[in-house]
Formats: C-alpha cells, structure tokens, sequence
C-alpha cells in the first residue's frame, strides 16, 4: 500500500483545479437559450446607455451627499489647504434636512389615523339585474295595488333612491374593511421602515424612489396549537413587499420625464447568496438560471462597476471589505417592450405583435433569472418617484442641500475667515530685527516679563530691535455676514429656525398666536413638498394594495369600488387647533335640535373622531353600530313590553 503525501499548496491547487472543472462542466452542461441570451443582452445595452446618461446626475447626488454629511469636495479642500487655517464647515444643510424630515415623518405619521384613507365612488351603480328586478317590482306592486301606470315611474324613481342611499352606506362599510386590511398589509410589508428611508432621501437628494409592491419568499414564525400547547413552527411564507431604491441605484432613461414610468428604468442590485436562494421557487423566477448564478458566482461575486462607488460608500460611511466581494450584481429592468420583441423572445401567452407590454427583467451577467408580464391590471410601474422641488420635464428635480447651497457656502466662507481672523487677532504680533539679536535668542518663545536682550554693534541698525502691533478683528462684521446668510437659508428651504425650536423668532413670533400665524405661512414650501409625495407615492402605493387585495383576497366582504385619497397636506391643519375645533363642534351640537338632526350615528361619529385625536381606544369605549341597533332593539322591546303592563299601581297608605 502506498500512502501519497501532498503539501498544504498542492492540495489547494487540486482543490482550485476541481473546482474550475466542476464550474467548466456546468457552463458546457448549460446549453445557451437564443431567446435570454438576446433578451439579457438588450438590457445590458440598455445599462450601458443608462449608465453614460446618469454621470452629470451623479455629480449631483454626491454633492448632495458631501453637504448633508458636512464635507468638502476634494478640490475645494485642497484650496482652502493651500491658503492655510480653519477648515471648519458649519452644518446649516445637514440642520436643514433633519427638521425637514421630522416635520415630514410628524406629517404622514397622525397619530391613531392612517396617512390615506379609501373613498367609495360618490354616485354608485346599481347592477343590471337588480335595476330589472328594481324595475319588474315596482310594475308588479302598481298592477296590484290598482295604481295608474303613469305613476309606476315615480315609485320606480323612490325605490331607486332608496337602493342608492343603502348602496352608498354598504360602500362605506366596505371601504373601511379594505383600508383596514390594507393598513394589515402595508406593515407586514416593512412600509414604515421603507418611507422612512425614502423621507431621508427626499430631504437629501433630487429625488426618492420607493418600490412596492413586489412579493417575496420569507420565513417566518409561527406558532401551533399542540394537545393544549403553543409549539414555534417555522413557515415559508410569499408576501408583498415595499422597499427604499436609493437614488444612487436608479438609472432611468434618457427619455424618462417628471414621471418614473414614462420610459424604462434599471435598477442595479447587490444580492447575497441568500438572496437568490430565497428567490427560488417563487413566482416569476427561474430556477434554474439562478442555480447557474450561485455555482458561477456564489464564491468569487459579481460586480457591476460604477465609477463613483468608493466614493459614495465612504461618505455613507461604509468601507469596503470582504464580504463585499461576495455580492453578486444584478441589473433589473422595467419598462414597455413591444409584442414582437416578447413573441421574438419566446414568451408565452396572448400577446398582440403591434401592442406594447410592461415587462420585469432581471438579469445577472447573461443569465435571466426573471422575465414576466407586470401583473398590475393597469399596467403601471412598482417604481414610485418623488422630488423635494420638481421641475417640469426632468425626472430629477432640485434638492433640499442645492437650494442651500449658495447660503452654505458663504457661510462657510464666513466662519473659516472669522476663526482665522480670531486667530490672528487673538494677541499681539512681533516684528523683530535678527541682526540686533545677542546671541541664541529664540524669538520663538514669549512669556510675560521676558527680557529680549539686542546688540548694537557696527552693523547693526538704529531704532528698536523689537516691535508689537495687534491686527485688527472684524468679527462683528463677519458674524453679521454669518447670520444674515443664514437668515437667507431660512428664507430660501422654507424651514424658518423657530419651526423646529428656535427661539430667535422676533415680532409676532412672540405671542403664541402670532406663532401659529408664522407657522400657518411656512408651512407653504413644505405643502408643495408633501402634495408631490401623496399624489406620485401614497395614492399610488395604495393602489398597488387595493388591486392585490381584490385580485387574491377570498373575503368578499371587503371588495367595493373604492378611490384612494392621500391626506398629508390635510395633517398641515395643526393638531391642537383640530382637536379643539372638533371639541367645539362637539359642544355646539349638544342640544335636541341638533340631535334631531344627526341623530345617534352622527353623534357616535363625532366622538369616534375626537376619541382618536386624544390617542384614547375607540374601539373599546364607542359601540358599533351593530351593538347601537341591538340596545335601540332592547330599548323599544322594553318600553312594549311596560306599556303592555299598563301604569304602575299605587298602593295607598295605610291609616
């Protein structure tokens, strides 16, 4: 027997060698399909021109980037070096995006309500077979009852109405079931940690991209009931998703406008192995090209350079390491592709050769591991896009920091030259003839009551050997500069200091009322700002939710014609002064004129509404109106059945 003894290198060689072999025999195993290979090989066309349209773009969002996080650019760093002194650079951007985004987050985020709600269609239609039965009724009723024809469209006209009015009190019904399981939905797929990432953008970037809803295969805990007891049971679950695209992942098209899904947009991915092993089995996805991904690239990576990487990792603070090199890049586009191009490529299903059709692809290298229709019924995009300022036309609009910036750069001109002058100014400065020096004096070193000892020799000159003077400080001026700039910036973003706890507010900022008138008009910058977010994010979004939930839900009794409504603009109102006008409302109602009126559903929703401003649970205190019914029910039974007894006897006293 011969025992073979290998060194540590020769065995890794083998190793690699095996290795190499196996990938080989698997990529010669693969037999390429015409159709992904050109289908993978038009999106990477796309990338391409995606990637040279975006490199002004890419200036821009790492310039907005370097304000918010309170560095200079390269080059100007170098400048303010070569002249000498403070480098400081005062954070009036990065001040500026904070507060915009907690008065943002206070604004979609009122407290006990939603930021949207659903609205039933205002004028409901009766279906065909109950208008003919509508119809057939009321003939019927006049032919027995005697009554002339003439007159049966009246009575059709009354019962009519009648069927709207109940048609429109179930629509209501129904629409708050929906939003309630929309609401269900929306957090169990990471919305609230997605917006806030997109509100983050929104305050920082020319634009933020929020996806959803997209599904995803995920494990998830559940517990069993066994013989009497709770047992963990982990589950495989497919569920809708939201999630934050950051700005610097977006390519859109050269031909893209104000709206994200004008035109195609690729979105780049770094994905782990984990990833694309839970991208396994769900729908949509291939199989087996994502096994090919993970045996080509799950130990070596794939990247997708861009140029701009490094630096844009390290302003966010993150540095690249090991683990980095083990991410694979994946290029995701969505857009319109013609029905030629999808019959050309070999996908199935009824597709018209002339009509354009929204598609989602992924790809990794040449392998498609994604290509489907878009299910939405409407067609449109998962993308949703929104600005801190649009301009008309461009898909990015103007950021928060480049608003700021001409304000931010003066003062920080402002501060770097008063720092430098404090410095200068901050003691007396010497001038000193070294010819009339004694010998190793060190003109280096002053001390109070120091003896300067000088020489007056032939060479020497006449007049003192030492002098002082004190440069002058401007200081007064160059803080006036200072705040009267950053007194602009407050101007200029809309986001006056008092708004988020200043108390430099002069005048009527003074008075609480006059605080609140102030608040009232600048509050004006941040409506716009809130106005593009519901109309091209939240009602959207929430669309995306109402078409899934009546496409898949088996509970019919939340199914209704019903219209998305954002309401963050209507959050501007500020709270205290609603909860005092609802209170006052309330009061102002409380009297049997007014309760003949509205009656006891009015009044039940009237305090369901106050209820939920006061963060007090609703649900348990205010009946439904279901239980309201049940005790009216007992009330009247009871009244019956007493008037039914008769009047209560008298007993008489006894002498």
């Amino acid at each position: 027997m011969v025992l073979q003894v290998q060194t540590p290198d020769q065995v890794t060689e083998q190793r690699d060698a095996e290795n190499e072999a196996r990938i080989e025999s698997l990529k010669a195993s693969y037999k390429g399909n015409p159709v992904t290979d050109e289908l993978a090989s038009h999106v990477r066309s796309m990338w391409e021109v995606a990637k040279f349209n975006r490199m002004e773009l890419n200036n821009r969002l790492r310039d907005c980037q370097r304000r918010r996080a309170g560095e200079y650019d390269e080059s100007k760093l170098q400048a303010i070096r070569g002249q000498g002194g403070s480098e400081i650079y005062m954070q009036i951007t990065s001040a500026k995006c904070r507060a915009a985004k907690a008065w943002l987050s206070d604004l979609f985020s009122p407290s006990g309500d939603r930021p949207w709600r659903l609205n039933p269609t205002p004028i409901p239609e009766l279906p065909p077979s109950v208008e003919q039965e509508l119809v057939m009724t009321a003939v019927q009723g006049a032919v027995e009852l005697g009554v002339p024809m003439e007159q049966v469209t009246d009575m059709v006209m009354k019962h009519r109405d009648r069927l709207l009015d109940e048609l429109k009190m179930e629509a209501e019904d129904r629409s708050e079931r929906m939003a309630e399981k929309i609401e269900d939905l929306m957090i169990e797929s990471g919305f609230r940690e997605a917006f806030d990432e997109f509100i983050d953008d929104l305050v920082t970037y020319p634009f933020a991209v929020l996806k959803g809803i997209e599904f995803r295969r995920t494990k998830k805990l559940k517990w069993m009931d066994q013989d009497g007891t709770f047992q963990p049971s982990m589950g495989e679950e497919i569920i809708p998703t939201i999630r934050r695209v950051s700005p610097f992942r977006c390519y859109p098209s050269p031909a893209t406008g104000a709206k994200i899904d004008d035109h195609w947009v690729i979105e780049h991915h770094s994905f782990t192995r984990q990833d694309f092993v839970n991208m396994r089995g769900a729908p949509g996805y291939n199989s087996e090209a994502i096994a090919h991904v993970l045996n080509h690239y799950g130990l070596g990576g794939l990247r997708e350079w861009i140029w701009d990487d490094e630096e844009r990792d390290n302003l966010a603070g993150h540095f690249s390491s090991a683990a980095d090199k083990e991410l694979i890049d994946a290029l995701e586009f969505n857009g319109r592709l013609s029905g030629r191009q999808l019959l050309d490529w070999g996908m199935q299903g009824n597709i018209d050769e002339y009509e354009e059709y929204p598609v989602s692809v992924m790809v990794v290298h040449n392998y498609v591991v994604r290509a489907l229709l878009n299910p939405d019924p409407a067609g449109k995009s998962d993308y949703h896009k929104a600005c801190w300022s649009n301009v008309p036309g461009n898909f990015a609009g103007i950021a928060l920091p480049e608003s700021l910036a001409d304000c931010q750069d003066t003062c920080n001109a402002a501060a770097r030259a008063l720092i430098n002058n404090m410095g200068m100014s901050s003691g007396p400065q010497v001038w000193v003839e070294t010819d009339r020096l004694a010998a190793g004096e060190d003109i280096s070193v002053m001390h109070p009551w120091k003896i300067w000892q000088t020489t007056t020799g032939a060479g020497a000159g006449s007049g003192n050997g030492i002098g002082f003077f004190q440069p002058a400080s401007n200081a007064p001026e160059l803080m006036q500069i200072y705040e009267r700039f950053s007194r602009y910036a407050d101007d200029i973003s809309g986001l006056p200091a008092y708004a988020y706890g200043s108390d430099n507010a002069a005048g009527a900022g003074k008075t609480a009322s006059g605080l609140s008138m102030l608040m009232n008009a600048a509050s004006k910058t941040i409506k716009h700002v809130v106005r593009n977010v519901d109309i091209y994010v939240i009602e959207p979004l929430v669309e995306k939710f109402y078409n899934f939930v009546m496409l898949t839900s088996d509970d019919e009794s939340v199914k209704g014609d019903c219209v998305p409504h954002a309401r963050g603009s209507e959050a501007l109102i500020h709270k205290e002064s609603a909860t005092m006008r609802q209170q006052e409302l309330l009061a102002m109602t409380a009297n049997p004129i007014d309760m003949q009126i509205i009656g006891l559903d009015g009044r039940r929703e009237q305090l369901r509404e106050v209820f939920k401003s006061g963060d007090i649970p609703v649900d348990r205190i205010i009946p439904t109106k279901e239980e309201m019914q049940q005790r009216a029910e007992e009330m009247a039974a009871a009244a019956q059945q007493q008037q039914m007894q008769g009047p209560p006897q008298q007993v008489q006293p006894q002498q």
